[in-house]
């Protein structure tokens, strides 16, 4: 299925069914993947090739990097992500976009008791206030977008940065704030983009550069 993402310079496709393309993927030399992992490697790289494709470029190779990130194409930028029911990827130009991170969460994954390890006072204040539907849908939005930003800062920072380091910007999660000063206040992971929505009850996380 394609989300149409298209208008933003971001081509995606998504699936919720096994897609088995082992024996064409290139696999890191002794590697001890359980069939699961496997399972969602080739579902994923699978997505990958569906979406590179509505870019015109047809029967790419993605290897695995020294990371475990994806290597794209020459001029290209992409992320992937799966949860259970469902696996996607993204893909841009380098040109329109400096990198891109995709999250997909299954709602109501995010549970009270993880709260304190994932989420920022502000951020806890704030789903303290909501409906306890509305805190499934949003706490997991929340940890959502933190997800797909250290994918799109990881590639430009190589910094690790964890879950109480970046906060949500709320309510209208439009952008992520970092909080710590590691990062340079000119650095462009700092003028980010969220793009969320919802999905066969999943909840989608996209972070790109302002542009």
């Amino acid at each position: 299925m394609k989300i149409n993402l298209s208008k933003k310079g971001i081509y995606s496709f998504f699936t919720n069914e096994f897609a088995n393309l082992l024996d064409k993927l290139p696999l890191p030399p002794n590697h001890q993947f359980s069939q699961k992992r496997l399972s969602d490697f080739s579902t994923g790289r699978y997505c990958a090739l569906r979406a590179l494709e509505q870019l015109g470029i047809q029967d790419a190779i993605i290897p695995i990097g020294e990371d475990r990130a994806p290597i794209w194409p020459e001029g290209i930028v992409g992320s992937i992500s799966h949860c259970d029911s469902l696996t996607g990827a993204i893909v841009a130009k380098s040109s329109d976009h400096i990198s891109l991170g995709l999250d997909i969460e299954e709602i109501g994954r995010v549970t009270p008791d993880l709260w304190d390890l994932v989420f920022t006072e502000n951020e806890k204040k704030y789903l303290s206030g909501l409906s306890d539907e509305d805190k499934l849908v949003q706490s997991t939005a929340i940890f959502s977008i933190k997800e797909a930003f250290y994918k799109f800062q990881h590639p430009l920072t190589k910094t690790f940065l964890d879950f109480l380091d970046v906060e949500v910007v709320f309510p209208d999660f439009i952008q992520v704030n970092v909080l710590v000063d590691s990062i340079d206040t000119n650095s462009v992971i700092r003028n980010n983009r969220v793009i969320f929505f919802s999905e066969m009850g999943c909840l989608i996380a996209v972070i790109t550069n302002i542009t």
